[in-house]
């Protein structure tokens, strides 16, 4: 986009370019340390947290769902250098994996007790037709849907014929402090 208007050199044009440079600027200004829903994500996923989530275990294994790749991308990154994980300790799931990592690989992966993953990080996908419950009971709704349904698919990945654990689920979000969107929340929490 700001290639477009860079080229532009009408008003509306400098216009969009101060727009832009401005969402730039507040974009860049969200650290994970601003970020309250990864602080909250962060106390949970912690050893003895909330969630009592023991990844040290190899039965105990994690489930994160978000709407986004960006933020999956995000919570890849962040979280493993706050969990000190190796790369083999986790695994995502958005629709892109390589020919070297089908989905049905990761799931098959992810349910195997001798493997060294202990913490799927995945978008929709992941919400339909595949089993996660061999050794996960935890999952945590990061990205919210706007579909209760959807909720019902994610939380069908872990709660189903055969779990012998009680599910545990989270969901997390941020409260709007802005007037005009504030109420948006209130459909996410009847």
């Amino acid at each position: 986009m700001k290639k477009k208007v860079a080229s532009n050199i009408t008003a509306e044009a400098e216009h969009d370019r101060q727009v832009l440079q401005h969402l730039d600027a507040a974009v860049a200004s969200i650290t994970p340390e601003a970020f309250s829903r990864y602080q909250m994500l962060r106390s949970l996923v912690r050893t003895g947290g909330n969630l009592d989530w023991q990844p040290g275990r190899t039965d105990d294994r994690l489930v994160i769902f978000t709407e986004r790749v960006e933020m999956l991308r995000f919570l890849r990154q962040h979280l493993a250098q706050v969990l000190k994980f190796r790369p083999t300790q986790m695994a995502i799931l958005y629709g892109q994996e390589s020919d070297d990592q089908p989905l049905q690989d990761t799931v098959e992966t992810f349910g195997r007790e001798q493997e060294p993953v202990r913490l799927l990080i995945a978008t929709d996908i992941a919400s339909e037709g595949i089993n996660l419950h061999f050794l996960a009971h935890k999952l945590i709704h990061f990205g919210i849907p706007w579909s209760l349904m959807t909720f019902q698919q994610r939380h069908g990945r872990i709660d189903r014929d055969g779990q012998t654990k009680r599910p545990h689920i989270a969901s997390l979000w941020s409260a709007s402090q802005h007037d005009t969107i504030r109420g948006d929340l209130r459909s996410l929490s009847c």
